[in-house]
C-alpha cells in the first residue's frame, strides 16, 4: 500500500492540470495541512512544480519536463517511508548490491527486531526486477532460518535440498530453497541461527555456485541466486568470519527511536489508513493518543508501532460495537500504560509537534483509502471479524453494553489472564478435547514439572490442552505462527523457555509435524502463567490528590479547603514551570503507591499534561483513577467534602462534574459579546481533557 505521500504525487501524475492543497485533500481525504506538507515535501526533493500566486498550484513534471530520475516513475525504495530522510543511505547501498555487476552483491541486513529488515529485503527484490537485473518472475523465496534451528539437518535440507534416505523420516527427495529461488533472490531471516556448519555450506555455494543436498555423494548441482540474510545480532559474535568475507554489503537499518518525528507521523498514518481500510470506516484518534504514539518508546520498532495500533484499533472498534461510541474512536485509555507514557515528553519536541499535529484540533481522522487507490487489503487475521461475530452473537442473548464490553474486551497483555478464566468446566472441555492431546498434556506437564520443579494446577492443563488442539490445526493446514514479542519472552523467562524447547521435541515425535521456533514462545507462556485471585481490601475513604502548575497553587487550594472544613484529608501536588513532566509524573506515582489507595483515587488538576496521568496510573499501578480538569477551589471542597463522609469514587467524581458543569452554564448566561476600546472580547469556553469532555459515545 502506497504511503500517503505517494498517493498525493500518484495523484499528480494521474491528473492533466493544477491542483491546490484543498484540491489534493479533498479528493484524498486528508487533513489539508497534511496535504499541504507532503506537497512542499515533494516540491523540496524536486519531484513536483509549485506555482506562484494564491492559492499556490503543484502539478507534476511532464516526462519532457523531468530530469534524470526526477518525476519518473518511483521505484520499489521509493514508496518506502523514510527514503529520502532516514533511510536514504541504507537505500543506496541497496541499490549498489543490486546493480553490482554481473548479478549483484550478496547482502547482509542488520537492525533490531522490527526494524523491516524482511520488507526492505522484499524491496531490494522488486528492485532487482525494475532495474531488469532478473526476470520479471524471478522468484523470491523468504525462509526463517529460527523455525528449525533446533534441528540443523532439516534446516540443512530446507536450503539444500534432501535426497530420500539422508537421514532418518527422509521418505521422499525434496527440492530445496537454492533450487527454488534459482534466478532470483533467497531472503534467510535470522541467518545467525544458521550453524556453521551451514554456514560453510553456503560459503561454498556463494564460491562456486555449487551445491549438494542432503544425502548427495556424487551429483553436483547448480543455481544462480543471490542471497540476503538478516540478523538482529552483531554477525560477529555469530556468523564465521569465513561467511562474512564472502558477504561483501552489510546495510543497517536505524531504530524507530533514530528516524524523525516527521516519519513517525507517516507511518501511523499509514497504518491507521491500513485499518480503516480492512474496516471500511473512518477511524477517529483524539489528540491526546495520537500524542502518545508520536512519542512513547517503541522498544521493538516498527513492528511494535504497527501491533500498538492495531491493538488500539481493536479496542476502539470493540467499543463502537458494544454502542459505548457512535463511531471508531482512539482515546488515551485503550492505549497499553507504556503508550500513555509517552504524554510525558511533551516538552521535548514542542516546534515538531505543533508542525505535525493542529492545536486548534481535539480528534484527527484516517480514512478508508482503498476506494481512492484502487486496492484492496487482505485482512491477514481476523480480529475484527471475531469481535463482530461475538458481539452480534452476545447483543441476540440480550446481553447489555457493560456485559458486551467485559465479554468482549482483547489486550495483549491480558490474554493469559482472560484465556485461563473463560475455559470451560472440565466434563465439557474433555468432550472437545481428543484422548490423543490430553495424553499428551500430561505427558508434557510431567516433563514441565520436573524441569522446573513447580505443580499446575487443572485449569492450566485444560487450557493448554484447547492451545494445543488448535495450534496442531495452525500447523497441519500451513497458517503461519507469529509470536509478537519473541525475544522478550526467552529472556524473561529462559528457564521457562528451555523447557519449551524439549516439549516442543516431544510434541514433533509424537504427532510428527515440525513445531515452529514462535510457538516455543506461546508454549513457554503456558508454562510460566498461574491463576492468582487478587483480594482487594477496602478503606474507609477515596484519596483526592489536587495536581496544579506553579509553586503553591495546589498546596494553597487544599489548605484553603481543609482550614474550611477542619479536616485533614487531600493532597496537594505542586509542579513549578521549572519540573518536567516526567519527573512529576514519578513524583505523583510514588506518592499514590504510599498511599496505598484501595477506594480508588479523585484527581484534579488544572490543564495540560497533567489531566493525563490518571490513565496512566490505573494502567500501571491497577488502581481505579477519575480525572477532573480545570478544577477551582468549589471544587476541590466539594470533592474532599465528600470523600471524608466515605462516599464512592463514581459518586465523587459525578458531583464535581455537576458542580463545574453549572458553573460553565451560569457563566455563559452571564458572559456577552461586547466591543470595548476597538477589540472584540468574548467569551471563549475553556477546554478539558478527555475525561471529562469527550465521554464515550457525545458527539462532537
Amino acid at each position: 500500500m502506497l504511503s500517503r505521500r505517494d498517493e498525493v504525487f500518484k495523484l499528480l501524475n494521474s491528473v492533466n492540470g493544477k491542483l491546490t492543497a484543498n484540491d489534493v485533500a479533498e479528493k484524498l481525504q486528508m487533513d489539508r495541512a497534511n496535504a499541504s506538507r507532503y506537497l512542499n515535501e515533494l516540491f523540496k526533493d524536486e519531484q513536483i512544480e509549485k506555482l506562484p500566486g494564491k492559492p499556490v498550484l503543484y502539478r507534476a513534471f511532464t516526462k519532457e519536463e523531468a530530469k534524470p530520475g526526477i518525476g519518473s516513475t518511483q521505484t520499489a525504495f521509493d514508496r518506502l517511508i523514510g527514503s529520502a530522510q532516514s533511510l536514504k543511505v541504507s537505500i543506496q547501498q541497496a541499490k549498489a548490491a543490486i546493480l553490482y555487476p554481473p548479478n549483484g552483491l550478496h547482502t547482509l541486513i542488520l537492525g533490531k527486531t522490527g526494524t523491516g529488515k524482511s520488507l526492505f529485503a522484499e524491496c531490494m527484490y522488486k528492485f532487482a526486477r525494475e532495474a531488469d537485473m532478473v526476470s520479471k518472475n524471478a522468484p523470491f523465496v523468504s525462509f526463517n532460518c529460527a523455525d528449525y534451528a533446533q534441528n540443523p539437518q532439516l534446516l540443512f535440507g530446507h536450503i539444500f535440498g534432501v535426497i530420500k534416505g539422508a537421514y532418518t523420516g527422509a521418505e521422499q527427495t525434496r527440492e530445496g530453497l537454492l533450487a527454488k529461488a534459482d534466478g532470483g533472490i533467497l531472503f534467510l531471516d535470522e541467518i545467525h541461527r544458521l550453524p556453521p556448519e551451514g554456514q560453510e555450506m553456503l560459503f561454498t555455494f556463494i564460491d562456486k555456485g555449487e551445491y549438494r543436498p542432503l544425502g548427495e555423494s556424487q551429483a553436483v548441482h547448480t543455481a544462480e541466486v543471490q542471497i540476503i540474510g538478516a540478523t538482529t545480532e552483531s554477525p560477529d559474535n555469530f556468523l564465521l568470519e569465513t561467511f562474512t568475507r564472502r558477504i561483501p554489503m552489510t546495510i543497517t537499518l536505524p531504530p524507530l527511536a533514530e528516524r524523525q518525528l516527521e516519519e513517525r507521523y507517516q507511518l501511523i498514518e499509514f497504518f491507521l489508513s491500513q485499518e480503516a481500510t480492512r474496516l471500511h470506516q473512518t477511524i477517529r484518534v483524539h489528540r491526546q493518543a495520537l500524542m502518545a504514539f508520536l512519542l512513547y518508546h517503541a522498544s521493538a520498532n516498527v513492528g511494535q508501532l504497527q501491533r500498538d495500533l492495531k491493538l488500539a484499533c481493536a479496542k476502539a472498534f470493540l467499543h463502537y460495537k458494544t454502542k459505548a461510541t457512535n463511531y471508531i474512536l482512539i482515546e488515551q485509555d485503550d492505549l497499553p500504560i507504556y503508550v500513555q507514557k509517552g504524554l510525558l515528553h511533551l516538552k521535548d519536541e514542542p516546534e515538531k509537534m505543533n508542525r505535525l499535529i493542529d492545536v486548534n484540533k481535539t480528534i484527527f481522522k484516517f480514512y478508508d483509502t482503498s476506494e481512492a487507490n484502487d486496492i484492496a487489503i487482505e485482512d491477514v487475521d481476523d480480529v475484527y471479524q471475531a469481535i463482530q461475530t461475538k458481539a452480534d452473537q452476545l447483543m441476540k442473548e440480550g446481553k447489555d453494553q457493560s456485559e458486551l464490553e467485559e465479554a468482549l474486551y482483547m489486550d495483549v497483555d491480558q490474554y493469559f489472564h482472560e484465556y485461563m478464566g473463560q475455559l470451560p468446566t472440565q466434563q465439557s472441555a474433555k468432550e472437545i478435547i481428543s484422548p490423543e492431546i490430553w495424553q499428551l498434556t500430561d505427558q508434557v506437564y510431567a516433563l514441565a514439572e520436573q524441569r522446573l520443579e513447580r505443580k499446575y494446577n487443572e485449569k492450566m492443563r485444560f487450557a493448554f490442552a484447547l492451545h494445543l488442539q488448535s495450534t496442531i490445526e495452525r500447523i497441519r493446514e500451513q497458517k503461519h505462527i507469529v509470536h509478537p514479542d519473541l525475544n522478550n519472552v526467552r529472556k524473561k523467562y529462559s528457564k521457562e523457555f528451555q523447557a519449551a524447547i524439549d516439549i516442543s521435541g516431544l510434541l514433533e515425535q509424537a504427532l510428527s509435524i515440525e513445531i515452529p521456533f514462535d510457538e516455543i514462545g506461546f508454549l513457554t507462556m503456558f508454562l510460566t502463567e498461574e491463576v492468582v485471585e487478587s483480594i482487594f481490601t477496602q478503606e474507609a475513604l477515596v484519596e483526592v490528590i489536587v495536581m496544579m502548575h506553579g509553586r503553591s497553587t495546589a498546596t494553597s487550594m487544599v489548605e484553603t479547603v481543609q482550614e474550611l472544613l477542619n479536616i485533614e484529608s487531600g493532597t496537594a501536588m505542586d509542579m513549578p514551570l521549572s519540573v518536567e513532566v516526567k519527573a512529576m509524573y514519578e513524583k505523583v506515582k510514588a506518592k499514590v503507591q504510599q498511599l496505598n489507595p484501595t477506594k480508588g483515587v479523585l484527581i484534579l488538576s488544572d490543564m495540560g499534561s497533567l489531566t493525563s496521568f490518571g490513565n496512566m496510573l490505573t494502567e500501571e499501578l491497577g488502581i481505579r483513577t477519575k480525572t477532573v480538569s480545570m478544577a477551582s477551589t468549589p471544587v476541590v471542597l466539594e470533592a474532599i467534602r465528600k470523600a471524608s463522609l466515605g462516599r464512592g469514587l463514581e459518586d465523587i467524581y459525578q458531583s464535581c462534574q455537576q458542580l463545574f458543569e453549572n458553573k460553565y452554564k451560569a457563566q455563559i448566561l452571564r458572559t456577552k459579546p461586547t466591543k470595548k476600546r476597538g477589540h472584540l472580547h468574548v467569551f471563549h469556553r475553556r477546554r478539558r481533557s478527555r475525561t471529562t469532555e469527550i465521554p464515550r459515545g457525545t458527539r462532537y
